[in-house]
């Protein structure tokens, strides 16, 4: 006999019952969905299951776990009285589960979490949101916010810049939007605050201020380390017929990342063994943070994505405050505070992230691609790339020049995030957009959800070519505040990301690495060629990087993963060839 994990349903099976449940569930409150279970699997008012809550189904299934989804007329005495005895309401998601032995293991429990976020943000905005733009030009046009109920969390969409400007930079509206609310399900289990993420202002600023000071000079100290990291990778990568380039990135970006904050310039003594352990963590963390089953069960035979997650997040702040006791010469932010050295442990737990191995891939995915298979035409008509152009240029400050206004629209168009989430703790007004209208009121309690992708390609502010890849479009730009705005891939305003700065140093190195540009009097190398068939590019990709316009929204949506960061769904395969450019 298999063990069974119990879901009940807080509806009737019956004819009668399901329309009392649309019922309940269109004047259902706030916050208090009229069945949690039908929400995970069958996202609300539909007939059949999800295709997320097939697949979790599937793998429970793999595990010889047995699945009995029921409803309230389906239950037999035995399940009624385990109802009654843990005193459970079936408004919230109810769970049980049983042995081989048909003991029960875990009786029948409610469970707290709420789910507002776990229905794809992006599948919302594509399917739903850029519809209701393109039957309505005006609100195209104009980006007006957008009204939306998900899960029964009320959900202003925000896709103007202004607008996203507006929420992450005014005071009269930064102090009112909070990062700690808006995240304490999906983050701050596996965040725990205090931290940078999710504090909010007032305190974020003097939190800011000391990672700043500790933080600096840390990028400086390892640009050779980075250099040598990045030049050994795709060395390495020579002897393959084909890689994936997204894998490709993140392997590299774990080994940057796990070296910066975890090794430090002189490698402190730590293994590679222990790095693979940080990063094996640091890897089921994240799949718990965004499971599509939001759930901790733990038995015997299975534990479910959520509890993995949890359990990985408990195992690596072990390991980062034994890592930090050591305090060993030449580690970053070796401390001998007890209070300094627990704020970093919590600290290196966000730094090593999957979430920022990921992100930091992302953006090296959508750089490489635009410098090596960007159809570029030089102003002669011939047919080029961004690579070729860069080291042809022979002065060191052009180059420069030419690699962050590259690296600057790439971060435009194809943010590593699609955005962020805010919740209002008062009542906020947005400005009118262009001049028209009427000023919007978002109420105290609402979900701000700001669409990076679509408010860093506002016509209002980038003009017609909104859409499209420009390589020079931040080349005669001194860094620091323009009339040409940046994109939002950092965030923007007092809580702008704290590595911000690092990351782009980062970037800038890799990109110098393989096209053997030498740095800081470092000699060059033959650096290596990235070839690909740009033809071979989905449609939905070539829309990411700003290379094909008018694209349909659901294009995109197919051929693009959007959590937990952005990059390609179908491998893009490269080779990576050490033939000079």
């Amino acid at each position: 006999m298999t063990s069974v994990l119990y879901i009940l349903y807080n509806a009737d099976a019956s004819v009668m019952g399901k329309i009392n449940y649309g019922y309940r569930k269109l004047i259902a409150a706030k916050g208090k969905p009229a069945c949690a279970a039908c929400d995970i699997t069958h996202g609300g008012l539909r007939l059949d299951e999800t295709k997320g809550w097939k697949a979790i189904k599937e793998q429970i299934n793999q595990e010889g776990i047995e699945i009995k989804q029921l409803h309230r007329d389906e239950l037999n005495d035995e399940l009624k009285s385990q109802a009654k005895g843990a005193r459970v309401g079936l408004e919230v998601l109810v769970i049980g589960v049983k042995n081989s032995n048909n003991d029960w293991i875990k009786s029948l429990i409610t469970v707290s979490e709420t789910f507002s976020f776990h229905k794809s943000p992006e599948s919302f905005i594509t399917s739903k949101i850029l519809a209701v733009r393109k039957k309505n030009p005006l609100l195209a046009e104009y980006r007006t916010p957008v009204r939306a109920k998900v899960l029964n969390r009320d959900v202003a969409v925000i896709s103007s810049y202004k607008h996203v400007a507006q929420i992450l930079e005014a005071p009269a509206i930064s102090l009112r939007a909070s990062a700690e609310s808006a995240y304490e399900d999906l983050m701050a289990p596996f965040f725990p605050p205090p931290n940078l993420l999710l504090s909010d202002l007032p305190e974020h600023t003097a939190m800011k201020e000391h990672w700043q000071t500790r933080m600096a000079g840390l990028s400086g100290a390892l640009r050779s380390v980075i250099v040598d990291i990045t030049r050994k990778h795709f060395q390495e990568t020579l002897h393959e017929e084909s890689v994936d380039l997204y894998e490709c990135m993140k392997s590299l970006s774990w080994k940057l990342l796990l070296r910066i904050f975890i090794a430090g310039a002189d490698g402190c003594k730590v293994t590679s063994a222990e790095l693979l352990k940080y990063e094996n963590l640091q890897e089921d963390l994240l799949r718990g943070q965004f499971s599509l089953f939001p759930v901790s069960v733990t038995t015997s035979l299975w534990q479910s994505p959520r509890a993995k997650g949890l359990a990985a997040r408990k195992e690596l702040q072990a390991l980062f405050k034994t890592h930090v006791e050591r305090s060993m010469t030449g580690c970053p932010f070796a401390m001998r505070d007890a209070d300094e050295k627990a704020d970093v442990a919590n600290h290196l737990l966000l730094f090593t992230s999957s979430l920022a191995a990921k992100a930091l891939a992302s953006s090296l995915t959508a750089l490489l691609l635009n410098i090596y298979v960007f159809p570029y035409h030089q102003p002669n008509g011939e047919k080029s790339s961004l690579a070729r152009e860069i080291v042809c240029l022979q002065d060191e400050s052009q180059r420069d020049a030419l690699i962050r206004s590259i690296m600057l629209e790439t971060e435009r168009l194809s943010p590593p995030v699609v955005g962020i989430m805010r919740r209002t703790k008062e009542d906020v007004i947005l400005e009118s957009l262009q001049g028209k209208g009427t000023p919007t009121l978002v109420p105290k309690d609402w979900d701000l959800w700001m669409y990076f992708v679509g408010a860093a390609r506002d016509p209002a502010v980038f003009g017609k070519t909104a859409d499209s890849f420009v390589p020079r479009r931040y080349y005669d730009l001194a860094p620091g505040p323009s009339e040409t705005k940046e994109g939002f891939a950092f965030g923007t305003g007092p809580k702008t990301c704290l590595g911000r700065d690092m990351m782009r140093g980062v970037a800038s190195l890799v990109v110098k690495s393989c096209l053997g540009i030498p740095t800081d009097g470092s000699n060059s190398n033959r650096g290596v060629r990235l070839e690909t068939n740009a033809d071979d590019i989905p449609t939905g990709v070539q829309a990411y990087l700003g290379w094909q316009q008018d694209v349909e929204p659901m294009v995109w949506a197919k051929d693009m993963k959007q959590l937990p960061t952005q990059r390609p769904k179908k491998a893009v395969t490269v080779k990576f060839t050490s033939s000079p450019l």
